[in-house]
Parts: structure tokens; C-alpha cells; sequence
């Protein structure tokens, strides 16, 4: 049985150059109409629909190139223009602002017309700022206005309208404070003689003073009943004189206020002296802060907050926590204390009504 040969198998691909070879121009067009012209597979030479079929007129020189390119661009003419150009003539459509239409006269406007109307149409700019001041319009005004309104300064300040600047006060002169002229010496022949007038020792940013001075002023106020305010901040006290100050907390039961801040305790110092108040529990005020050691550290903290949870007459402590258990821990006493007072005040006024 004889078999037959497929188109495909009928096909010689060797012979395809002789059928190009026997086509013609045109239908060699005709055949490049059927296949894509950015065919991936094409040369690049070859893609595109446009073929030039003038022949090279010889290798590229530039110079003859820019040379036939400027004689050309002398020799043409330009084009005619529809229309001459006249000196001062403007081409297009001149712009114009819209016609803003005026409102109707409307009857109602005489109704609602009241006094105030006329008030804010006679008012000036400076007033207008001034009210808006008032008002709370801040984002209207700059600082200096809005507070020469609040304080009842002269209307000059408020010069300017609503585009003033803000300008720079005039700087106030502070004198600076009298140095603390306590004498020590004084303070503690008092203190040792339990005088009934000293109640107060203030000896805050003295400096210079030794530390067996401030020992000797501690001590002497050890059995003293009078004094209710120790100031001792910003004078060189070391732990040394830090330990006598928390033996003094726990000998004396008269202390109401104690300040030893800004000077240069560490922080078990610090821990001990916050612990001295348990043994009384007559000190109302503390304050510690700004010390030598800035961080007194987690174990520091949680004795300090363990002392202040027994304590049950302490009322303000200065001291910068940086844990958060401790603080909340100290807060939360804190608390507790100012509303026991609060209740036994209420209590005895009560009683004194009855």
C-alpha cells in the first residue's frame, strides 16, 4: 500500500531561497505584509513597515552633512503668515475678570439688622484683633496680641492688624536674691539651748560649710523640741553627714519638713534616710531629689518604696523614681496619707459642731 507525504513533508526547507529568488518585488511586499514587523526574531535592521529604496549616495561626512543643511535653511522661504504681525498686538483672547454679582436686596436683612452690626462695621482693624483675642481665635493673631487682650495691656501692642509680627519683650530685669546670711555658729548654740523661738533653720546654698559644722548643727538638734523646718539643700552635704541626718530623723519627733536636696548623698544614703522616718512617724515633708548619684537604681528604689508603704504620716516626698513599681507603689501611698488627714479633719470639725 502506498503511502502519501504530508504538506509538511512535501516542503524542502533548502528550497526556499530559490522561491524567493523567483518573486518578484512586489510580491516579495506582499509576503512582508503577512509577518510582524517587530518580530523579536527579525533583525533590528529589518523591522518596520518603511523601506528605503533609493541607493547610498556614499559614506557619512558631517561637515558636508551641516554643510548642505545650512545652505539648505538660507535658500528656503519662510512661511507665510495668514496674518501680519503689528507691533503692539496682542494674539489671542485678552483676559477679564467675571462680573461678581451683587445679591438681591432681601427685606430680611432689615430685620435681622441690630447694633452690633453697626459696631463691627465702624470697628477698627486693631479693635476686630482684640475681640478675636478674647474670643479665642489664636489662629488668627500672634502671641503678643492674644496676651495684650487676656492682661488688659494699652491697644498699642496690639498694633499692627492681623499680618504683625510677633516682636521680642523688653527684658525684665531680675535682681538676683541676698545670699543666705544664717550664721551656723548662731543656729546651733540655739538649737542646743532649746531656744523657743527658733522653729525654723534655713541654711540652704550656703557654701563653704565643713562637714563636722553640720554634724555639730544635726546633733544639736537632736533633743531639740521647737524646730520644725531643717533647710539643708545645695551645701556639700557627703554621706557622712547624711547618716547623721537620718539619725537625727529617728531621735527627734518635732520635725515636721526636711530638705536635703541638691547635694551629694548616694543611694543607700538616701534609702537610709527615707527608712529613719518609720521610727516616729511625725515627718510630714521630705525632699531628696538631685542628689549625686541621678539614678539611685531598681534595688535603691524598691526600699525606698518599701519604707514609704509603712509610713502612714508622710504627705509630700521629693525624690525622682525611675521604675515604674516603685513609683506607683509611692503614689498610691501618698494618697492613702493625704486622704486619712483629709477624713480625721473632717471628723473633728464634726465633732466640733456637735
Amino acid at each position: 500500500m502506498a503511502t502519501t507525504k504530508t504538506s509538511e513533508e512535501s516542503v524542502n526547507i533548502d528550497d526556499f531561497d530559490a522561491l524567493l529568488a523567483a518573486l518578484s518585488a512586489e510580491e516579495l511586499e506582499n509576503v512582508n505584509d503577512f509577518i510582524d514587523p517587530e518580530h523579536s526574531y527579525l533583525p533590528a535592521s529589518d523591522r518596520g513597515n518603511y523601506r528605503m529604496h533609493k541607493t547610498p549616495t556614499g559614506p557619512y561626512d558631517r561637515n558636508k552633512l551641516l554643510g548642505f543643511l545650512t545652505e539648505q535653511g538660507q535658500s528656503e522661504k519662510d512661511w507665510e503668515e495668514q496674518k501680519p504681525f503689528l507691533p503692539g498686538e496682542k494674539k489671542g483672547k485678552v483676559w477679564q475678570a467675571p462680573e461678581v454679582a451683587k445679591p438681591a436686596h432681601d427685606e430680611e436683612d432689615e430685620l435681622t439688622h441690630t447694633e452690633w452690626d453697626d459696631l463691627l462695621t465702624n470697628a477698627t482693624e486693631t479693635e476686630i484683633v482684640e475681640l478675636a483675642a478674647i474670643l479665642g481665635f489664636t489662629g488668627l493673631i500672634n502671641q503678643v496680641q492674644y496676651h495684650a487682650a487676656v492682661t488688659d495691656k494699652p491697644t498699642s501692642t496690639n498694633a499692627g492688624g492681623w499680618n504683625a509680627a510677633a516682636k521680642m519683650e523688653p527684658l525684665k530685669l531680675i535682681p538676683p536674691e541676698p545670699d543666705n546670711m544664717t550664721n551656723v555658729e548662731e543656729c546651733i548654740a540655739k538649737a542646743k539651748a532649746n531656744d523657743k523661738e527658733l522653729t525654723k533653720i534655713n541654711i540652704n546654698n550656703i557654701q563653704g560649710i565643713k562637714p563636722d559644722v553640720l554634724n555639730d548643727l544635726l546633733n544639736a538638734i537632736k533633743d531639740n523640741t521647737h524646730v520644725e523646718v531643717l533647710a539643708m539643700a545645695n551645701v556639700g552635704m557627703t554621706d557622712g553627714v547624711g547618716r547623721s541626718l537620718a539619725e537625727l530623723i529617728e531621735a527627734n519627733s518635732t520635725l515636721k519638713t526636711v530638705n536635703a536636696q541638691s547635694n551629694r548623698l548616694t543611694g543607700a544614703v538616701v534609702a537610709e534616710i527615707v527608712r529613719s522616718t518609720l521610727k516616729n512617724q511625725t515627718l510630714v515633708e521630705l525632699r531628696l531629689s538631685n542628689q549625686r548619684s541621678q539614678i539611685l537604681g531598681n534595688r535603691v528604689e524598691m526600699e525606698v518604696a518599701d519604707a514609704i508603704v509603712q509610713n502612714n504620716t508622710l504627705l509630700r516626698l521629693n525624690l525622682q523614681f525611675d521604675t515604674l513599681g516603685p513609683r506607683v507603689r509611692v503614689t498610691e501611698k501618698l494618697k492613702q496619707n493625704l486622704d486619712a488627714l483629709r477624713k480625721k479633719r473632717l471628723a473633728s470639725k464634726q465633732e466640733e459642731t456637735k
